[in-house]
């Protein structure tokens, strides 16, 4: 029960607290997806997103992962000795969260409304939402729900789509229009494909010769060539996801940049990055 009144279902050991009426969120192509430890690119990945942050940023801290997937970032916040509630409102996404955490006590694995997260105020040293804020038709309703989360001196680290053009926004959008409507096996089916051309196209090249000079710079602007180390089964659940998932918004430097300004943070920082596409990774303090 909640301090408010009201019950929420625990069901395979996971909170299920929705808002009343609120739907599940979307399926996922990485409900089934697990992911090796041993190999150092989860891990590296996890750090890319979250920098300037550092391992020992995450120690002794109470971080919420705003949209977890499938885990993968809350494992390495936990292992850095954060305890982290690990929110999705997908029930693929947190099954498969809690599976990949399971063992690891500082992990609290909740089905949840990231607009309307069930966590008093003021209580997070630090939120961290990576992926997600390009998908949803209000991300600053979002944001100023998980800034209401942090504790004053908190930090909201933030990873998200920058604007796609040219060929890449006509390809997007070719391959979004062809999946329209899809049911889930035959968006699967599609998603394998797409796959194997990546392999052959994309991934095998950039392996092969990425770190020959001049050529190794020139494979780097391939569609998604760094995923090349990750499992075939990763690669098809991640486009599956870019296909089923709508992209609805894309960040600016400077948007992002406005919005923590106007937000009263402090100690702002936004890095673009360039791997494929544009992307951008921010982070600020509350005041």
């Amino acid at each position: 029960m909640c301090s408010c009144g009201a019950v929420y279902p625990i069901r395979d050991g996971i909170p299920r607290m929705l808002p009343a009426g609120a739907p599940s969120g979307p399926a996922t192509g990485h409900r089934w997806t697990g992911f090796d430890t041993a190999i150092p690119e989860w891990e590296e990945n996890f750090r890319d997103f979250s920098s300037p942050l550092k391992p020992a940023d995450f120690l002794g801290k109470l971080v919420m992962d705003a949209g977890c997937g499938f885990g993968r970032h809350a494992f390495f916040a936990a292992r850095y000795g954060a305890e982290v509630i690990a929110l999705d409102s997908s029930e693929d996404a947190v099954e498969a969260a809690a599976r990949n955490t399971e063992g690891l006590q500082r992990v609290h694995v909740i089905q949840g409304d990231i607009s309307r997260p069930p966590i008093r105020d003021s209580l997070c040293d630090l939120v961290y939402c990576y992926g997600v804020l390009h998908h949803v038709d209000e991300p600053e309703e979002i944001l100023g729900s998980l800034t209401e989360c942090l504790r004053p001196g908190g930090q909201l680290s933030l990873w998200v789509y920058g604007p796609r053009q040219g060929a890449t926004l006509m390809v997007n959008n070719a391959l979004r229009g062809v999946t329209t409507g899809l049911e889930h096996d035959e968006l699967l089916k599609f998603s394998r494909a797409i796959a194997r051309t990546l392999r052959i196209f994309s991934h095998t090249p950039y392996r092969w010769f990425g770190s020959v000079p001049v050529v190794g710079a020139v494979l780097s602007h391939l569609p998604v060539h760094d995923h090349h180390k990750w499992p075939f089964d990763v690669v098809v659940a991640d486009v599956y996801d870019r296909l089923k998932i709508p992209v609805k918004h894309w960040f600016t430097r400077e948007e992002l940049e406005a919005w923590y300004s106007d937000h009263g943070f402090a100690d702002v920082h936004v890095s673009r990055r360039v791997r494929n596409n544009e992307t951008f990774r921010s982070i600020g303090a509350r005041r």
